[in-house]
């Protein structure tokens, strides 16, 4: 049986319209939403999946907070792990506020789809604001293609249509498998219909709806990438 947990981290809050999430009959409507990053914990290699917005103060794309104890070394701390502990990251895109904080890991592998960095570093102009340079330049990836066993009882799974190279985290945990799905579904509310309702951000709908079909056929709980909801527990087993 599988000894795996997840455990979500805040680390920040953005202020969007709602269609930034999830396209709605009220596309204006702004909202909070927080950015998530993952830990998975229990395995032979402490897992982290993306790692967040960074320093407030040094990005320019406001409405953006963070309080000292939500910078990502700091979450980690509070749970007994450091920085230069995490043996992995896993990136589920490069938006900004899924991996301005992986500098911070100095000892890990860092991994993103090889189509996610390619389509990163010439993004439709439109998009060029939803991107770190630092992070397309700096960092020393691991590149792979499509789904792809990280470890015993974590996946990565192929799900582009939010960005070229999106991918989501299949964790089989101790009672039950999750989806980490990130951008592909940021809402619970977005589950209420089938399929799931996408982001107002995207570069491909038919990879987009197909993906969706992909996770619906994990038969796996998802874990939105957006929603204050998920912090109701403090581990997923």
């Amino acid at each position: 049986m599988s000894k795996l947990k997840i455990r979500p981290l805040h680390v920040g809050t953005i202020k969007r319209p709602l269609i930034v999430f999830m396209v709605s009959p009220d596309p204006g409507k702004l909202i909070e939403a927080p950015l998530v990053c993952w830990y998975i914990e229990g395995g032979d290699k402490k897992i982290l999946v993306d790692t967040g917005g960074g320093n407030p103060t040094l990005t320019e794309r406001p409405p953006y907070t963070r309080e000292n104890e939500q910078a990502i070394e700091n979450a980690l701390s509070n749970i007994g792990v450091q920085c230069d502990e995490i043996d992995i990251v896993i990136n589920t895109h490069l938006h900004w506020d899924h991996c301005s904080g992986n500098q911070l890991f100095p000892n890990a592998k860092i991994i993103v789809q090889e189509e996610e960095l390619k389509s990163a570093r010439s993004p439709f102009p439109i998009h060029v604001s939803g991107y770190n340079s630092k992070m397309l330049e700096d960092i020393n990836y691991t590149l792979i293609k499509g789904d792809t066993q990280i470890i015993e009882g974590v996946k990565t799974i192929f799900v582009p249509g939010h960005t070229y190279g999106m991918q989501g985290v299949l964790v089989e945990a101790e009672t039950k498998n999750y989806f980490i799905a990130a951008d592909t579904i940021s809402r619970y509310d977005s589950m209420m219909m089938k399929p799931p309702l996408i982001s107002g951000i995207n570069v491909d709908l038919k990879m987009y709806y197909d993906s969706l079909k992909k996770i619906d056929e994990l038969s796996a709980t998802v874990l939105p990438g957006h929603d204050f909801d998920v912090f109701k527990k403090e581990l997923y087993n």
